[in-house]
């Protein structure tokens, strides 16, 4: 049974969770985060491209456990700046790796979505990445680098939303800002993803965590769907006005970076092996809607 975990990211959307529910499930969760350090668990300063500082952290906590959320997921921020994405979502990763190889500890790493082109959609886990920016190369390198070590896993997610984190909103808490203030809003229909609930991604992972599952698996949700479509479905549970929603098309946007038109994941592997199931769009915004109001 595992005991004891260190949860990198911790501040972030899905670290926030993660700790939060690894502690409710009995660990010790040591939180790691270099800007926005989280409030539970034991909360330590960490940059995560000092690879000397990760090698001593890990084998000075030997945890059982390591889950990397830590990454830098501005998309065109990335695109701004490759070496950084490189520095930050590839070379890390690739260092923790090895020092949790060294510690003998068992590595769950997040990936995304966007390392494939979008030109398909429903991409399992045998499909070929290709990524069409600097931020899915980035995230690529990382899984890359990951995989050179034995005792990993690959978690690849889509469009991670919730409640949670206060700094910086994600697309769920965006619709909801918007739509509860009664703001007119322009959302994208052309664009397909798999969006995920934190808290459903979240079981998933510790359930792996606690199995030590190998290789690479697609952790998101059970529905693909257009973003435009998304939005509406999350008015209607929350029965904000849909009127207020309009249908756009992703090159009227300002965005620097290309996006995957369809980078929606095939979540079969993961329905197959696990207790906690990637929740159906559905099922995901009744719980987003039904925790609203003790958690934003």
């Amino acid at each position: 049974m595992v005991e004891k975990i260190i949860v990198t990211g911790a501040g972030g959307l899905l670290g926030y969770v993660l700790v939060r529910q690894a502690l409710a499930s009995g660990f010790d969760v040591c939180s790691l985060d270099f800007e926005h350090m989280p409030d539970c668990g034991r909360p330590i300063q960490m940059d995560l491209t000092d690879s000397s500082s990760v090698k001593s952290r890990i084998e000075t906590e030997r945890p059982e456990v390591v889950i990397n959320t830590a990454s830098l997921t501005d998309v065109d921020l990335c695109e701004r700046q490759p070496e950084l994405a490189k520095r930050v979502n590839g070379a890390a990763p690739g260092n923790l790796a090895e020092a949790c190889e060294g510690a003998g500890a068992f590595l769950i790493h997040l990936s995304t979505d966007y390392v494939f082109d979008g030109n398909n959609g429903n991409y399992n886990e045998n499909d070929q990445p290709a990524p069409l920016n600097q931020y899915g190369a980035s995230k690529l390198l990382g899984e890359e680098l990951v995989m050179c070590n034995k005792n990993t896993c690959v978690a690849r997610t889509s469009v991670i939303y919730g409640w949670g984190r206060s700094f910086r909103p994600n697309f769920g808490t965006w619709l909801y800002s918007k739509l509860s203030k009664g703001e007119k809003i322009n959302v994208v229909s052309d664009q397909f993803a798999s969006p995920t609930l934190n808290t459903n991604l979240a079981d998933m992972i510790l359930e792996l965590a606690e199995r030590r599952w190998r290789g690479v698996i697609h952790l998101a949700g059970a529905t693909r769907i257009n973003r435009f479509d998304f939005a509406i479905k999350l008015a209607n549970a929350f029965r904000f006005e849909p009127s207020l929603i309009t249908s756009v098309k992703s090159d009227t946007s300002s965005w620097i970076a290309t996006r995957p038109r369809d980078s929606s994941l095939d979540v079969t592997r993961a329905k197959s092996i696990l207790n906690a199931k990637p929740l159906t769009v559905e099922e995901a915004l009744r719980e987003f809607a039904q925790t609203a109001a003790q958690t934003k």
